[in-house]
C-alpha cells in the first residue's frame, strides 16, 4: 500500500515528554527504511493498514487453502480491520507502529506494521465479547455468566477454555496484535527489521541496559517484552524471530451440543480436532517440560496438564496459544539514526 511521504511524515506521533524533543519522530533503518509510530486516525493510514491485514487474512479462509471459516475471515475483516477498525476499535490504546520503504514521485510503500498497547496493563480483545481491556480489572469487568447471545438458556463462556483471569495476562508486557507483512515483501526479513528495530530503539529497558538516547521523539515502551496471543500456525513463526511458548496458557474451543464448532478443512480435506491440535505439537510441546529459559512464574504450569487432556480430547479445538518476547534478551541487529 502506497502514500505520500508528506502524508507519512505528518501521521508520525511526536511525544511531549520526549528525551529528545529535537530528534525527529521516526528513525530510519539501513535500505532507507523507515520505521515510527503513526496515528490510525490518519485516513490513508487506516486505509493503507487495513488493506494489508485484509490481504494477508484471505490466505486463511478454508477456501483458499485455511485453517478458518470463511464467514469468520470475512466479519473480522469487515468489523475489527476495516479503516474504521484499524482506527478506532484497537488503535485508541496501542501504538500503530509502520515500516515504509521508498517507492519514488514522493511516495513510500506500507511494508510492514504492528500494533503494540501503550500501555503494559492492556489486552485488545478477549473471546471476541471484549474490546480494551485491562488485565488488572478483568475480574471486575467481564461478566462469566453473561448468556449466550444465539442460546440464552447457556453461558458464551462454556464456549470456551482459557486460563483464569487473574493469571490471563503475564505482568509487564505489551499486548500486540496486527502483526504484518506486505505479500509482495516477504522472505526480506522485514518482520525481524521491524520487531528489531522496535527493541533497540523503542524499548526503554534495552536503552538503559546499553546506556543508549533515544534518538527520535517518540513514546517508549516501558515493559519487559511483547506479549501476543496468536491463532495456531502463528507460533512457529513467531518463535523463528525469538518469541517463547508461555506454557499452560492455550485457549480452546468448547464443542457443544446447542453450539457446534464449524468442522475444520484443510484444502477441502476435513481434520477432525485431535488432529488439529497435534498438528500445532501441543503434547509434543510438553513432553520435553523444559521451560528454563524464562522465569518459571510467567508460565502456568499448573494448566499443563488440562492443556494436554484438552489437546487430545475430540471436543475441544485450539483457539489461541500465547508467546513472549524479552526487550534484553534477544540479539540485536542495526539501530535506527
Amino acid at each position: 500500500m502506497f502514500i505520500k511521504e508528506s502524508i507519512l511524515r505528518q501521521s508520525y506521533v511526536a511525544y511531549e515528554k520526549s528525551q529528545n524533543k529535537s530528534a525527529p519522530p521516526y528513525i530510519t533503518l539501513p535500505g532507507d527504511l523507515e520505521l515510527g509510530i503513526v496515528s490510525s486516525k490518519t485516513p490513508q493510514i487506516a486505509l493503507g493498514v487495513s488493506s494489508i491485514l485484509t490481504r494477508s487474512l484471505e490466505d486463511t479462509k478454508n477456501s483458499n487453502g485455511g485453517y478458518i471459516p470463511d464467514r469468520v475471515v470475512e466479519r473480522v475483516q469487515k468489523e475489527v480491520i476495516s479503516p474504521y477498525g484499524v482506527a478506532y476499535i484497537w488503535g485508541e490504546v496501542g501504538h500503530r507502529f509502520v515500516l515504509t520503504a521508498p517507492a519514488g514521485g514522493g511516495m513510500r510503500e506500507i511494508v510492514a506494521s504492528i500494533l503494540v498497547a501503550r500501555s503494559k496493563d492492556s489486552i485488545f480483545f478477549f473471546t471476541g465479547m471484549y474490546n480494551n481491556l485491562r488485565h488488572s480489572s478483568m475480574s471486575e469487568d467481564i461478566d462469566l455468566n453473561i448468556p449466550d447471545p444465539s442460546n440464552p438458556s447457556h453461558g458464551w463462556f462454556e464456549r470456551f477454555s482459557f486460563p483464569s483471569l487473574e493469571l490471563f495476562k503475564p505482568e509487564r508486557y505489551h499486548h500486540i496484535a496486527n502483526f504484518v507483512v506486505t505479500k509482495e515483501h516477504r522472505g526480506k526479513r522485514h518482520s525481524q527489521k521491524l520487531l528489531h528495530g522496535i527493541v533497540q530503539n523503542y524499548s526503554r529497558d534495552h536503552l538503559l541496559k546499553y546506556g543508549i538516547d533515544p534518538c527520535h521523539s517518540q513514546h517508549l515502551l516501558c515493559g519487559k517484552g511483547l506479549w501476543q496471543i496468536g491463532d495456531p500456525p502463528w507460533l512457529t513463526k513467531m518463535e523463528k524471530l525469538g518469541f517463547w511458548l508461555r506454557a499452560g496458557a492455550e485457549s480452546f474451543f468448547i464443542d457443544n451440543e446447542w453450539a457446534p464448532l464449524d468442522p475444520i478443512y484443510h484444502f477441502g480435506e476435513k481434520v477432525e480436532n485431535v488432529s488439529y491440535n497435534e498438528k500445532y505439537g501441543l503434547t509434543s510441546r510438553y513432553s520435553i517440560n523444559d521451560f528454563s529459559r524464562v522465569d518459571p512464574s510467567v508460565h502456568l504450569l499448573k494448566r499443563v496438564g488440562h492443556v494436554k487432556r484438552l489437546a487430545q480430547s475430540s471436543q475441544a479445538k485450539l483457539q489461541y496459544f500465547q508467546a513472549c518476547f524479552h526487550f534484553t534478551k534477544n540479539q540485536t541487529i542495526q539501530r535506527g539514526r
